[in-house]
């Protein structure tokens, strides 16, 4: 048995157990008390949340020197979405690689690198927020802190690594003397090289992991806004900030898009302002399904309209 393919579960698990020891009446309560302005206002808020994505995810593109329209990669970070739910840790999202590289007619594996910048960044501008976030609660929550600051050198650590040519691949070469990849030695020189052609350095990610962060409290903040739906009355800054810790302890792999986990951690940090869990538990899922399910279901639709990845495969740039 695959210990890896059961992680997601433990998020379900959590959430079930959290369901059971709430009151499942006042959620619903809450859910159907929502007017159906504020109800559509609330979907609407995706909207600029992909923009700003989108915008960070061109700009990356066009450094590492890809043409792909502004239209074709919005329906990219839905694809991403959709192939992310199905999947076990959200792996199923570098799909969107394939897409990419249908597209731009660039090798797979210059693809790969983008898809992991792009990703890291969001990642890194995550954590950094979940760092402040985490030292406004070390006097009630030192583990909290103790984790993310763990999770941020470790995420740094290794796009460092990642972004140096030289550093990786004696890294990588030490790890092909071992016998179990004599099959891969040989294609290793031109699949890294072709995997860091135009390969922006640390300057050229200053705006994205600007834009990354602004992106992040841009979806916080309209979060905040939508918790007064719910009647949870926090100062801003406080909510911003808790709300980034909780999004990184949902960024473990033990869920389906931090089912569970989120919910547990904003519990726990919310309860120092008296919030009750069922109108945390409330709000947690209904963002969710705003900005996971929902644009999970677009990208179902646009990957069966796109009709898949395997037969529209361009020349390769090499």
């Amino acid at each position: 048995m695959n210990i890896r393919k059961l992680l997601p579960a433990i998020g379900i698990v959590i959430l079930i157990y959290i369901l059971i020891t709430i009151d499942i009446e006042t959620i619903l309560l809450n859910f159907s008390s929502i007017k159906p302005m504020y109800l559509i206002l609330s979907f609407l808020s995706l909207i600029p949340i992909l923009l700003i994505t989108n915008y960070e995810w061109q700009f990356i593109l066009k450094k590492q020197k890809m043409d792909v329209s502004y239209i074709y990669s919005l329906k990219n970070i839905l694809i991403g979405y959709f192939y992310g739910f199905i999947t076990p840790g959200g792996l199923g999202a570098y799909t969107r690689t394939f897409y990419l590289q249908n597209e731009s007619g660039a090798p797979i594996q210059k693809c790969v690198s983008n898809i992991i910048i792009l990703n890291t960044v969001d990642y890194i501008s995550l954590l950094l927020l979940g760092i402040i976030g985490g030292i406004l609660v070390s006097s009630r929550f030192p583990h909290l802190f103790v984790l993310i600051i763990i999770m941020f050198i470790i995420s740094l650590a290794l796009f460092l690594l990642f972004l140096r040519k030289d550093t990786l691949t004696n890294f990588l070469n030490r790890m092909l003397q071992h016998k179990i990849f004599n099959l891969l030695r040989n294609k290793f020189d031109s699949s890294i090289d072709s995997f860091f052609i135009d390969m922006p350095n640390s300057r050229d990610l200053l705006i994205p992991f600007t834009v990354s962060i602004l992106g992040w409290i841009l979806r916080f903040s309209e979060l905040y806004l939508i918790s007064k739906l719910f009647s949870i009355e926090i100062p801003y800054i406080y909510f911003i900030l808790m709300i980034a810790i909780a999004n990184v302890v949902a960024s473990l792999p033990v869920t389906i898009y931090g089912l569970g986990t989120r919910e547990m951690t904003m519990i726990s940090l919310f309860s120092i302002f008296g919030i009750s869990p069922e109108r945390i538990v409330s709000l947690s899922l209904f963002w969710f399904v705003i900005v996971w399910l929902f644009p999970s279901i677009l990208g179902a639709a646009i990957a069966v309209k796109e009709g898949g990845f395997i037969n529209k495969s361009k020349p390769k740039m090499m």
